[in-house]
């Protein structure tokens, strides 16, 4: 039987959702090579988990809830963009945290780690970078865009996040389709 394809996230409010697709705006008319996520899924990802059974959910979400209570409430600022793995190769388009946000973020994963790990998940070997996928290159990208890219600013968007989000991650043709399996609070 198959499990429920899962990830945990943080998801910035309405309005800083709104910004980033007003950020990426001037970006789209030379962009035809790239498929743009929808801006009610931006989100960071702290762990993609993959498909668990409900079993593993119900381990997982007894951790996260008891670790979400030594996690306090921490500003994210939003700051830059840019692509992995380079801006002259890209794959992904994405809208990151700026220095001085990654150090709570960078500690709030390892704790989401840690209770990963705990429940029987395998520890990602990968360094955190915390982002939010805003565009899937699908092709060539063409210079124009790659200066666009490399010269956006905007000014920080700041949001404070208070809860984790355990998703169901739902693949179809036209793209995948979250659904919230269960928030997490973060201690105030």
């Amino acid at each position: 039987m198959k499990g429920i394809r899962t990830f945990i996230g943080i998801f910035p409010p309405p309005h800083v959702q709104s910004a980033i697709t007003d950020i990426l705006s001037p970006l789209k008319p030379d962009a035809s090579v790239v498929r743009w996520e929808r801006q009610e899924k931006f989100h960071i990802t702290l762990k993609f988990l993959g498909d668990i059974s409900s079993e593993q959910f119900r381990l997982l979400q007894a951790s996260l809830l008891e670790a979400g209570k030594s996690i306090p409430h921490y500003e994210i600022l939003l700051a830059q963009i840019g692509c992995f793995p380079s801006s002259h190769s890209p794959k992904i388009v994405w809208v990151g945290s700026a220095e001085d946000t990654k150090l709570s973020m960078t500690d709030c994963f390892t704790t989401v780690e840690k209770s990963c790990v705990s429940s029987g998940f395998k520890k990602e070997e990968r360094q955190f970078h915390p982002h939010i996928t805003v565009g899937r290159v699908k092709g060539k990208v063409s210079e124009n865009l790659i200066n666009k890219i490399e010269n956006t600013t905007f000014e920080p968007l700041q949001f404070l996040c208070t809860e984790l989000l355990i998703m169901r991650s739902d693949l179809s043709p036209s793209g995948s389709a979250y659904s919230q399996l269960s928030s997490i609070p973060l201690k105030q």
